[in-house]
């Protein structure tokens, strides 16, 4: 079957038409007729999988990761279509706002964290990503043009040692890097048993003696040395490997990230977006801050020196752990931390003579409570960081009651990827900018 792509929508689906019904498929440009195999009628679309591009676009290139559709399922178009598809479906969502648009400085390598399997056949382990849309079906790589060299690297001499001494309990791993002191911080998630039905265990001497913990391996215990794993440690020295933080440096603060840390992906986009927040704020410190699902306080901690005093609020045990540990590592003397649910706290902050209140939530967006008690509070500007421009929408809708849009800026964390991240400021309605 053959259809004409007409265009991308969020989140990535290629969509044509074929006698009036829609038809979304997983890879075609806006122009191209493609070949199609339809896979399940849903109710108002069908959906299919592209099986062959008859007439190409222009703007078409060819992937560098093998695997791409697991990992940069964007990699098949230049990155100058990726910008405009993407800003093309901010304006379809939000289509009354003007939006401006921050290209990622790096479009390839630019990740700071990267979580595969390990997966086994024919006795041989290889590196995996979840195929996609499917949590039991992998895809095999070798390597990943997202991630630094020196990841990949490190991924390479890492699968050397696991295949040499079997170590066949390893199910997933994940691996994080500081862009600015390049070190490294693995954490391995384990099957359950090693193939002699015991459950492998680490001593400290697996980093080495002076070592305060191990190496961070989740779910295991620290007790007893597994003889055939210390060959890792050379291999850990090498790659400048941390065992239970990494560091990183943001806009002259520095921060450390554990291995449950929440941390932007991409460092030099997640700098472009601070300054823009920056820009949002009042330079004589007397504005009161708050930051709900402030995380370990990366935008709490930057904004504070223009800030009278900020709030913080987090509920997750291992944000709240390396959050503390920054303010004391950047002696920061006016930040009020509150750990819990920011849907549970907020009420009671409403108080406090908020002015500005910056939002990061997860994918989900806000609960609706929440978005109520902004309409509510005197909040006069509100700072809202999004990884998904559809629950954003719905938020902002909900919030337009009391703060209107200022501003609508696509900032391109995830080059080769269907993910956009928008930062939206809204100022209260009737009340003079700040």
């Amino acid at each position: 079957m053959e259809i004409k792509i007409e265009k991308i929508i969020y989140p990535g689906k290629s969509l044509g038409l074929i006698e009036k019904q829609t038809i979304l498929t997983d890879e075609g440009l806006p122009g191209e007729i493609v070949e199609i195999t339809p896979l399940e009628e849903k109710k108002n679309y069908i959906e299919a999988k592209t099986i062959k591009i008859i007439t190409p676009s222009i703007s078409r290139i060819t992937p560098r990761c093998s695997h791409y559709q697991a990992c940069g399922a964007y990699q098949y178009m230049d990155y100058k279509t990726q910008l405009t598809i993407k800003k093309s479906q901010l304006k379809e969502i939000f289509t009354d706002t003007s939006i401006s648009v921050t290209p990622s400085s790096e479009t390839w390598g630019y990740r700071n964290k990267i979580k595969l399997s390990i997966i086994w056949e024919d006795k041989k382990a290889s590196l995996a990503y979840h195929a996609p849309e499917y949590r039991d079906k992998f895809i095999q790589i070798g390597s990943c043009c997202l991630v630094s060299k020196n990841v990949n690297e490190f991924l390479s001499s890492f699968m050397e040692i696991v295949n040499k001494e079997n170590l066949t309990f390893i199910k997933e791993i994940e691996i994080r890097e500081s862009y600015s002191t390049k070190e490294l911080m693995l954490t391995i998630h384990p099957s359950g048993k090693s193939e002699n039905g015991a459950q492998p265990s680490l001593s400290p001497e697996f980093l080495g003696r002076n070592t305060e913990r191990p190496l961070p391996i989740c779910g295991l215990k620290t007790e007893v040395l597994w003889p055939r794993m210390y060959k890792l440690h050379i291999l850990f020295s090498k790659f400048n490997m941390k065992n239970n933080y990494i560091e990183e440096t943001i806009s002259g603060k520095t921060f450390r990230i554990g291995p449950d840390s929440f941390f932007q992906i991409n460092v030099p986009m997640l700098e472009a977006v601070l300054k823009d927040m920056q820009k949002s704020t009042s330079p004589d410190k007397k504005e009161i801050i708050a930051d709900l699902y402030c995380g370990i306080g990366t935008f709490g901690i930057c904004l504070s020196q223009y800030a009278k005093e900020v709030i913080g609020v987090e509920s997750a045990p291992g944000n709240i752990s390396f959050l503390k540990s920054n303010l004391k590592l950047n002696k920061i003397k006016n930040f009020r931390l509150y750990e819990g649910s920011c849907e549970k706290l907020f009420p009671s902050l409403m108080t406090s003579g908020i002015d500005t209140l910056i939002l990061d939530p997860p994918r989900k967006g806000l609960d609706n409570m929440l978005c109520q008690n902004i309409i509510l509070s005197s909040v006069k500007k509100i700072i809202y960081l999004s990884c998904n421009p559809a629950t954003l929408s719905r938020d902002l809708k909900i919030m337009s009651v009391s703060h209107a849009i200022k501003t609508l800026h696509f900032f391109d964390f995830f080059p080769q990827t269907p993910h956009i991240e928008t930062l939206a400021i809204l100022e209260k309605r009737h009340c003079k900018p700040i």
